[in-house]
Formats: structure tokens, C-alpha cells, sequence
């Protein structure tokens, strides 16, 4: 039986996770909150697990109660089993901040600052945040809409980054904060009105930007020192500045008269800022040795109400104190929240959620034509030329980039527009890294084109993704710049980044990150792979990556939108088994690409993964991505093909042959991949059974993406392992 199935990766992901760490706290205790070792887990992966973090892990590990052998988490703070601070200043730390923080829902203290975090300031900040400082990194960008829902923040350090733009009225509802530090970035136009507001603002630094136009905004502030240094300000100063203690107004075009006092002049000058509201951050020092110490490049000292969280008790006094908490009394506290998340679950399912997007047809495009919420790519890449004119070439073999009709194009200045953190590839390289599209590079084929392994004259060695456009239109043409511009802006860290491109004659060709042990498929099913046993550890880990991406382009982006064609040749996984979700949105192009050269049984299979309601109108995308999901975690499970003509003709889809056996623990024991059934507990199967279930439901059964639950616990493969 094949019906239609799904629910929402997210609502699977808190059944699974809420099942399994109920079999795993009967065995060991864990004093995190589980929401904030998703968030912590979360930020190390988006930092791109840097050896400065010591004790710190992708996933599994207690950030608060110890983990043993790896000893604290360095420069994590806790309280009551709460992350309440996490200073990693001055490390050298690169990647970004992720979309997980604002499972940090205890957290008062966030210091990255001094280190080489790039992309945008994500909108999904700690919700309790009090001092947050991200001076001296490599932020581009705004800051983010979401600013006036951190209620309490009190200190706010943004200086020495690259943010530029008009700053939004985005400081309404702020009226705890003190001090806000702008400085040193490339904001421009006149200030926002909700500077006027900020009704407990004493320090304010916005020194070394572009604002323009008058700072009368600011007159009535209870200031007590402003630096507005450097910038294109004009108008008259308010007289009221001149009882500013500290005050910096040169290097703008004011109208004259203004003289302040020669007291206050005079403290400008010579006279540091009181100790707990520093000055702005010199720029960042060079990373430093491995032997570095916690707090040895602690920056600037926070207000009074941080400085006791750097002095909290250590991990191991924490998990002293709870010694007389038992694994028994913890493993009843998860039952009880797995039985109220299943109520949730349910009661959520029936009203359809109320906070997160509804996931329609009508509102949920294949890939939306413009990503607000979407962090742009972290690397800088070079900058960006006008489209090359065409290079005859010519070649006996017939994948290469040969003339055909070329679209008639005014203009691809949209093009360029629209990939800008991507980089343009001329064809003649391109061709010089393929060995003009030889059959010896080619390492992937689907509905959308080939794949080539490229290798570079200077060593980048990428996967390369030819598509055919001869048969598209010009508006289907301008559509597919809009696609692959907003893909070249996704980020993160389980989502295969868009590198570069190259447009013509006729031709797209895109250019990713390579991944050196090919894809999923690959490793479970090529003939030189499939010996090696991909253990079950490996596995919950490539699923646990799936899920992480799926939930950043389901409910991250805004909007949101839907992958289209999640399958095993999609999930790419690197020298560590990280998985990486590739091809986000091109699935909404394959009717414009011939598939005929592809034989039957690879169109099977790929087709063994589409929700069978897929082609028909009014699809909801994002539940046939469920859907797909559910079949990669079944091929993880089995071992199978999603589709094998040697399974006999009914059953063929592995759907359709492992559905019968789904319901029972015997059974779901017999159809589990012999090379990995005696390292699985079964608690583990019957959880991964039920997960399954749910994905591949029918569609009139599956309920509306829900929100987020708070506090919802993560699958973690570590919980997997039989004892």
C-alpha cells in the first residue's frame, strides 16, 4: 500500500528524540536542559567544530553536567542545569552563528567576540539574551528585525564588524538597554526613529560609519557618554549634549555655535569609561596558541549583572551537587514530558499549529524569489565581472558545451545581481577541470543534468552540475537566476554550498563543494562500497544532518520553502560522514530537462523517493518532503533501495515492502540491515519504526507543519549505541 504520507520533520524529530533518550536516561543522567544542549550542540557544528572549543561536541555530551574524559566545555556556563553564559572571545574562531540560538533560552551572557565568525547576525537570538557582544568579527549585513524580542538585553556590542545599510526601526520594546556599540561598521542614512526610545541608554558609541542627517533623536537620551565621531551628521547640536560627561562630535558637518563645557571636553579626551561599560574594542588581535586559557582573552568586562556568570560553579562542582539525583527520577521526568509531548503533538496536529508558516501550496513555493531571513555564505569570493561572451569549442564528445539556440538576452546583469556570494567560472576552465566533460569525471546523473567531478589548476577540486536551458524560456530563464541566487545565499552547515556558476549557450552550469565519500547512495549501494558497513552510529548521524537542513529551509528561511526532490543521490557526505542536503530547489526544473537518457530503473528509483500525491496539482511540497524523508530513514534502516525491480512487481517501491513490517518490533528486527541489526538496541528500532510511520502516512492524515515544541529533546546517535 502506497498512500501518501508525512508530518512535519520537526514534529518527527521531537517523537524520536523524546523515545530514545527515554530508553537512554534509564541507563545514564544528563543535567543539561535539553534545549540548550541542542542550541550549544547546534553553534559548534555552525563554528564548524574548531579545536579551540575543547570538550565541546557536535552532538551527545553534557554542557553542564561533565562529560568525563573530555572534561568542562570550554568557556560554557551553567546554572541549575541551565547554559546561562557561553565566552569564547578571543579564539580565533571561524563559520557563523547558526539558526539554533534561540534554543538558548536560559542564556543572559553570548561573548564571540574577537574571531572570524562571518555571515549575518541570524534573527533567531537567545530570547533572554542580556549581554550579547559580537565586536570584531566578519559580520555583513543588518541587524536583524527580530532585535526588539530580546526584552532584556542590556548591553549590546556590534562594533569593528562589515555591516552596512539603513539600521531599521528595530529598537522598540528595548527599555533595558544601556549601552549600544555601532561603531566601526558602514551603516548609512539618518537615524532610526526608535533611538528615541531607548529611555536607559547611557553609552552610546556609532563612531566610524555613513549616517546622515540630524541627531536631535538622541538629545533627550540620558546619555552618558556618546561617541558620534566620523560619520555625515549635520543640523544643529542639541544643547543638551553639552551635559554628555563624555562626548565625541568631530569629523561631521554640524552647523557652529556648539561649544561644549570644558569639563566635559576635557573627560572626552583623558577620562576612561566607568568599568563595566567599555569603550569600544580595539581591532581583534591575532588568534591565539592552543595553549590559551578560558578567560585569558576575555573581552571587555560586561555590566554588573554578568559578572557573576563567569564565576558560577564549574562543570564537575555542578554535577557534584546533583550527584543524589538519580537515573531513575530523571528517567520519569522524560516519560512525563514524552507523554505531554505527545498530547501536544496531537493537540497541535488538530488546530494546525499557530506560530509556524502553514505549509500550502499557496505559500510555500518550490524556492522563494527573495530570502530575508536566509544568512548570506560565508566565504568572500572574488568579485563579480560581466558575463563572458561565448568560447567556441568543440569536441567529438556530446555532454560538452557546444552552440545551440542561444536566448536571445538583452541583459544578464540579473544574473550577477542575484549570485552575488557566488563566484563566475569561465567555460573554458571548466571544460580544462572535466577533461571536456569526459566520461571518467562523471560521478552523478539526475532529472536536471550530470554531474562531473572538476579538478582545478589550483587544487579546488569541486562537483560540477551541468544543466541543459536550451528549451527554457526567457522568463523560465529568469526564474532559474532567481532560484540559484537565493541558493548561493543559503547557509549552513548540512546544506552543500553553491561555490560558482557559469551561463552559456544554452547551458547552466553550477559548481559545489566536493564531497569526498560521494553520496549516500553511493556508500550504501556502489560495488566498491557496499562491503563496508556503514554503521548505525553513522547513520543516525546522516540522518540527524537531514533533518537539521530540513528544518533550516522548512521553518528558518523566510520564507520558508521546500527541497522537492530529497533522495540518497541528493545527501552528500564528506571525509567525516557529515551529510550535506544538495541541489535545494532545482527539483522544480526537471520538467524542462530531457530525461530520456536515462535509463529506466535509475527513473524508478529516484521515483521510489516523490510522495505519490507529488504530481498532482496542489501539492503541499513541504509534506512531500516529509515524505521523502521517511524513505531515506527506511533505506538507512534496511539497507534497501527505495526502488528494486528484483523485489518482485508489488513490491518494488521499499515503501510498499517494508510498510507490513513497520508495526511490529519481530518484524521491523528482520527487514533491519543484517550488517548493523546486532549493534542496535531494540527500544532504538521500535522508535525509528514509529518516526517512519509518521513520515509516510497518509496525506489527508498529515497534520501542519507545527512549531517548534520548547524544550523539545534531539536524537543523538550517541543514544543509539547498544549497551
Amino acid at each position: 500500500m502506497r498512500g501518501a504520507r508525512g508530518v512535519g520533520v520537526a514534529a518527527a524529530r521531537h517523537l524520536l528524540a523524546a523515545v530514545v533518550l527515554w530508553a537512554a536516561f534509564s541507563s545514564a543522567a544528563s543535567f543539561t536542559d535539553p534545549s540548550d544542549a541542542i542550541g550549544i550542540w547546534a553553534l559548534y557544528r555552525a563554528l564548524e567544530s574548531p579545536w579551540q572549543l575543547s570538550g565541546w561536541t557536535s552532538m551527545g555530551g553534557d554542557p553542564c553536567g561533565g562529560d568525563g574524559e573530555r572534561g568542562s566545555w570550554h568557556g560554557v556556563f551553567c546554572k541549575d542545569s541551565c547554559v546561562v553564559a557561553i565566552n569564547i572571545s578571543g579564539l580565533g574562531v571561524g563559520g557563523w552563528l547558526g539558526p539554533e540560538l534561540l534554543k538558548l533560552h536560559s542564556l543572559k551572557e553570548l561573548d564571540v567576540s574577537f574571531n572570524n565568525i562571518a555571515g549575518e547576525i541570524p534573527p533567531t537570538l537567545p530570547p533572554n539574551v542580556e549581554y550579547l557582544n559580537l565586536a570584531a568579527n566578519k559580520f555583513e549585513g543588518n541587524i536583524p528585525p527580530s532585535l526588539p524580542y530580546l526584552h532584556s538585553l542590556k548591553y549590546l556590542n556590534l562594533s569593528y564588524n562589515k555591516l552596512s545599510g539603513i539600521v531599521g526601526d528595530v529598537f522598540v520594546n528595548m527599555e533595558s538597554l544601556v549601552t549600544m556599540d555601532l561603531s566601526f561598521n558602514s551603516f548609512d542614512g539618518d537615524l532610526p526613529r526608535s533611538f528615541s526610545s531607548l529611555n536607559n541608554l547611557h553609552y552610546l558609541y556609532l563612531q566610524h560609519n555613513e549616517f546622515t542627517g540630524s541627531v536631535i533623536l538622541l538629545a533627550d537620551l540620558p546619555l552618558v557618554a556618546l561617541n558620534i565621531e566620523n560619520n555625515h551628521f549635520s543640523g544643529y547640536v542639541p544643547g543638551t549634549f553639552e551635559f554628555i560627561s563624555e562626548l565625541r562630535i568631530d569629523g561631521n558637518h554640524f552647523q557652529p555655535g556648539f561649544k561644549p563645557s570644558s569639563s566635559s571636553f576635557s573627560r572626552t579626551i583623558h577620562s576612561p569609561p566607568p568599568p563595566h561599560h567599555p569603550r569600544p574594542p580595539s581591532p581583534p588581535p591575532p588568534p591565539p596558541s592552543p595553549a590559551v586559557k578560558q578567560n585569558s582573552k576575555r573581552g571587555p568586562k560586561p555590566l554588573q549583572p554578568f559578572v557573576s556568570y563567569a564565576s558560577l560553579h564549574s562543570p564537575s562542582h555542578h554535577r557534584k551537587s546533583h550527584s543524589r539525583v538519580t537515573a531513575a527520577a530523571i528517567a520519569s521526568v522524560v516519560c512525563t514530558m514524552f507523554a505531554l509531548f505527545i498530547v501536544g503533538l496531537v493537540l497541535k496536529s488538530r488546530k494546525g499549529g499557530t506560530c509556524g508558516p502553514k505549509s500550502t501550496a499557496d505559500n510555500i513555493k518550490s524556492l522563494p524569489a527573495n530570502l530575508e531571513g536566509v544568512p548570506k555564505a560565508n566565504e568572500v569570493l572574488n568579485s563579480w565581472s560581466s558575463l563572458m561572451n561565448g568560447h567556441d569549442t568543440s569536441s567529438s564528445n556530446n555532454d560538452s558545451i557546444i552552440p545551440g539556440r542561444v536566448p536571445k538576452r538583452k541583459s544578464c546583469a540579473k544574473t550577477s545581481k542575484n549570485l552575488a556570494p557566488a563566484k563566475q567560472f569561465l567555460a573554458v576552465d571548466i571544460m580544462a577541470a572535466t577533461r571536456n566533460f569526459n566520461e571518467e569525471c562523471l560521478i552523478g546523473e539526475g532529472f536536471t543534468g550530470r554531474v562531473y567531478r572538476g579538478d582545478f589548476p589550483d587544487g579546488q577540486l569541486l562537483a560540477i552540475k551541468k544543466i541543459n536551458m536550451i528549451d527554457l524560456s526567457l522568463s523560465e530563464q529568469d526564474e532559474l537566476m532567481d532560484i540559484l541566487g537565493n541558493m548561493s545565499r543559503l547557509k549552513h552547515p548540512n546544506i552543500s554550498s553553491l561555490v560558482g556558476y557559469c551561463v552559456e549557450f544554452g547551458h547552466c552550469v553550477l559548481l559545489y563543494e566536493y564531497a569526498e565519500n560521494g553520496s549516500l547512495e553511493d556508500l550504501l549501494f556502489s560495488a566498491a562500497t557496499r562491503s563496508r558497513a556503514l554503521s548505525w552510529k553513522a547513520r543516525m548521524k546522516i540522518a540527524l544532518g537531514v533533518t537539521y537542513a530540513l528544518e533550516y529551509i522548512h521553518l528558518m528561511c523566510s520564507p520558508p520553502f521546500a527541497h522537492g526532490n530529497i533522495k540518497a543521490t541528493n545527501i552528500l557526505l564528506d571525509a567525516q560522514l557529515m551529510p550535506y542536503l544538495s541541489h535545494c530547489g532545482l527539483a522544480k526544473f526537471s520538467h524542462f530537462v530531457s530525461a530520456t537518457r536515462m535509463d529506466s530503473e535509475a527513473l524508478s528509483g529516484a521515483k521510489g523517493y516523490a510522495a505519490p500525491e507529488a504530481n498532482g496539482s496542489g501539492t503541499d511540497i513541504i509534506k512531500a518532503d516529509i515524505y521523502s524523508f521517511g524513505v531515506i530513514l527506511l533505506v538507512l534502516l534496511t539497507g534497501q533501495k527505495a526502488f528494486d525491480s528484483s523485489r518482485g512487481p508489488n513490491d518494488q517501491f521499499l515503501v510498499d515492502w517494508a510498510s507490513p513490517h513497520l508495526h511490529d518490533l519481530n518484524s521491523l528486527g528482520r527487514i533491519t540491515d543484517p550488517r548493523i541489526r546486532g549493534s542496535m538496541p531494540p527500544k532504538a528500532i521500535s522508535a525509528l519504526g514509529n518516526i517512519i510511520l509518521l513520515c509516510i502516512k497518509d496525506n489527508f492524515l498529515r497534520a501542519v507543519l507545527p512549531p517548534l515544541v520548547k524544550g523539545r529533546a534531539l536524537l543523538s546517535p550517541g543514544l543509539f549505541i547498544k549497551n
